[in-house]
């Protein structure tokens, strides 16, 4: 396929997921919700779904207390994003998702490869996400 997404969209689309990742990164778990849709839908591990903004907040810190106990920092890498305009005038963006994680004393270790499509939806003339679905590149392969 040849499409491609407007550079200002591209531009703008990395640009959220920079800044979005970054409040991630930090557990800044309420401003990373906000990134959502009141109605927002978040699912990042298998049988799992967050909805709301105040759900997807709940889950993201029960997430890292059952998970990541201990000093621990972690950095989400997207790349390879492709962003198609849909008809409704959202956006779907598909990309891979890197997780590392770095704790105290011991190298970087790589966390799950996933693949991520999300719907993003203006509101207000801001970007927002509607909805995200993660899977895990493991998990691909049981299918």
């Amino acid at each position: 396929m040849t499409s491609q997404a407007p550079n200002g969209l591209y531009a703008e689309v990395q640009h959220f997921y920079a800044r979005q990742m970054q409040m991630m990164d930090r557990r800044a778990f309420e401003a990373f919700a906000e990134t959502f849709t009141e109605d927002g839908e978040f699912s990042h591990s298998p049988g799992q779904l967050a909805c709301t903004r105040p759900g997807i907040v709940a889950e993201l810190e029960d997430f890292h207390k059952r998970l990541y106990n201990g000093p621990v920092v972690r950095r989400h890498w997207f790349n390879m994003i492709v962003v198609d305009p849909q008809e409704d005038g959202s956006f779907l963006a598909t990309f891979y998702a890197y997780v590392i994680n770095t704790r105290p004393g011991a190298e970087p270790q790589m966390g799950p490869v996933c693949l991520v499509t999300d719907v993003l939806v203006r509101v207000d003339g801001e970007l927002l996400n509607k909805s995200r679905q993660v899977r895990q590149d493991r998990l691909l392969l049981d299918s």
